[in-house]
């Protein structure tokens, strides 16, 4: 029996019986590509009047990333023309000169500021004789950190209601493609460029194939579709019309698998095959013809799990395994850089052994996003089944923290997460509720950013 169907034939039986560097890398308008000669002040000269900061409010807290900054204007006592110099950076004391030359009292920093981080900025009004007044006072201000949105960006998309789908970006659009509820599997194509409204583009490009629980990723200009319970591989250059490769992949049949581009390569690591969890790893430089790198590894062989390309690494994470019709899920981390060898991470903090969740890289950090596990009570001897609701993030692999939740965002299974202009969308899922004895798949969308 599949592990699929183990997992949603057996429920019955079994279930229900924000960048760490503190370095600042602001783009300076691009006015003056020529520094002017800093000038000695002319024997007799005054500088100009005292001012002050305005806003931000000195102390500002869960500031936006791209601030107004202004002060107030101030004036000469010889007359001579003003200009302002704006200073910002991590330091008490602000060094990092981000505009200068500026004839207006304010200023927009449109990119360059890392979250959850507190700024020192102060202004320095200079006269054309070489005259400085700095601002009364450095002020500061924190900047907001990641946070899941308080409600669904929506609650009832188009398409309908499923889990072990994907979500992909390609040629600027969002394509969600396939997946299954209880009573059918999918081969649907939906679009979005703004990932609230979605718009049906093909109900059956894949044949007779259903496609969940496969894989989506874009590779040398096309978007690949591989495995989903076949060994199948399809490809396209738009989204809309796709091609089966005639050489079907080597790995044969397969879903719960990883995909990622590294090294210029395609990977498939892992999944079901057929009925047999698998840790072998292959690679294609074409998307077509395959090479088998590993066919064991070090980590044990488990579906459902993620693996991301992170700081010259592949890092795999999590998944599940079923022997004797009884499922062990993980938590541990695994990191390779040729996909033979593979060593794991001592981690320091971790979320839950789990399985089914997503994962994507972020803000130069690893996500790591809901999922589910069931444990087996040692009282009851039953399984407690849990869909977990939470969100984790790691700059290292070593160390895992833990982003605030909310009430109105359920736990899920089988959901699927993506990067979209600069923000993380999290859409659709499958939630199970033991106590209640509830299975509800969604179809709505969620941000975090």
């Amino acid at each position: 029996m599949k592990f699929k169907d183990l997992l949603f034939v057996s429920a019955s039986l079994v279930i229900f019986g924000a960048c760490s560097s503190d370095d600042l890398e602001i783009d300076v308008p691009e006015t003056d590509t020529e520094q002017p000669e800093e000038k000695e002040q002319k024997s007799g000269n005054k500088p100009p009047n005292a001012f002050n900061l305005s806003a931000l409010v000195n102390g500002a807290a869960d500031t936006e990333l791209n601030p107004l900054l202004t002060w107030t204007a101030t004036t000469d006592q010889d007359g001579d023309d003003i200009t302002y110099k704006l200073l910002l950076d991590t330091n008490e004391s602000p060094e990092t000169t981000i505009a200068e030359n500026l004839t207006t009292t304010e200023f927009s920093i449109t990119e360059g500021l890392n979250r959850n981080k507190v700024y020192y900025w102060k202004v320095i009004a200079m006269d054309a004789n070489g005259g400085e007044t700095e601002s009364t006072e450095t002020f500061s201000f924190s900047t907001k950190g990641f946070a899941l949105s308080e409600s669904a960006l929506t609650t009832n998309a188009e398409f309908s209601k499923r889990r072990n789908h994907s979500i992909t970006e390609f040629d600027g659009k969002l394509w969600l493609i396939g997946g299954q509820d209880d009573n059918s599997s999918y081969k649907d194509v939906w679009s979005s460029i703004d990932g609230k409204t979605w718009e049906l583009i093909a109900e059956n490009p894949f044949a007779f194939f259903g496609k969940n629980n496969h894989t989506a990723i874009v590779f040398k200009d096309k978007f690949w579709i591989i495995g989903g319970g076949f060994s199948d591989i399809w490809s396209s250059t738009n989204g809309i019309d796709w091609v089966k490769n005639d050489l079907s992949g080597p790995f044969g049949s397969r879903e719960g698998h990883s995909t990622v581009v590294y090294d210029g390569k395609l990977w498939v690591i892992g999944g079901t095959k057929v009925n047999e969890q698998m840790n072998d790893v292959w690679y294609s430089e074409d998307g077509i013809t395959w090479t088998e790198a590993a066919s064991s590894t070090q980590f044990s062989p488990r579906t459902d799990h993620t693996t991301v390309v992170f700081d010259g690494k592949m890092y795999l994470m999590g998944g599940t395994s079923v022997q004797d019709f009884s499922p062990s899920f993980y938590n541990d981390i695994y990191t390779s850089t040729d996909g033979i060898n593979w060593t794991e991470v001592a981690t320091e903090s971790v979320f839950e052994i789990r399985a089914n969740h997503t994962s994507l890289v972020y803000d130069n950090k690893m996500w790591v996003i809901g999922g589910w596990q069931a444990v087996t009570n040692q009282e009851t001897m039953e399984q407690d089944v849990v869909s977990f609701a939470d969100v984790w993030y790691s700059e290292n692999g070593t160390q895992w923290n833990k982003l605030n939740g909310n009430d109105s965002y359920t736990g899920r299974l089988g959901h699927a997460s993506v990067l979209f202009e600069n923000k993380i969308l999290i859409s659709g899922g499958l939630n199970i509720d033991q106590d209640d004895n509830l299975r509800t798949h969604y179809n709505d969308v969620w941000v975090i950013e």
